[in-house]
């Protein structure tokens, strides 16, 4: 299933880059997720709990930045992991893609997004959609908020 969503961040094309490039700062923003670990400079290790509807579900594993293309502002980011009980995973490939909006950026990102286990039994798409369009907005309005606490008032 592919799963897109988009978001904007009140700040420069280049400073957005840069800044949603540093795994270990995003980490916190994305919601229910944890960096346990860094394995190298491309890979790192962590957590995530989700909920879908009636489902609470928890992985653990790993995420990748496969291919990071700094002319076009676009970055693969490659995520596997397996729930904590029981015998499902996920695997996802995401693709952000940001674009300068004058003073602002807009981001795109496309997911592709594999669930084995429990939550591909009962988790209907159209929740997966609303789950992920809900914790993309969470995500940018920390990120945004660490932006603001990062640059200095002018």
């Amino acid at each position: 299933m592919v799963i897109t969503t988009r978001f904007e961040l009140a700040v420069p094309v280049d400073a957005a880059w840069t800044y949603l490039l540093d795994v270990e700062k995003i980490a916190s923003c994305v919601p229910g997720a944890s960096l346990t670990g860094v394995i190298d400079d491309k890979t790192y290790a962590g957590k995530i709990e989700v909920r879908l509807g009636p489902i609470a579900v928890s992985y653990k594993g790993r995420i990748t930045l496969e291919s990071v293309d700094a002319t076009s502002h676009t970055v693969r980011i490659k995520g596997e992991g397996a729930e904590d009980r029981g015998r499902g995973g996920a695997t996802a490939t995401m693709t952000a893609q940001l674009e300068a909006n004058g003073p602002a950026t807009n981001v795109v990102m496309n997911t592709d997004l594999a669930v084995s286990g429990i939550v591909a039994q009962f988790g209907r798409s159209t929740i997966m959609q609303e789950v992920a369009q809900r914790m993309t907005q969470r995500f940018a309005s920390c990120v945004e908020q660490q932006l603001k606490a990062a640059t200095p008032a002018s």
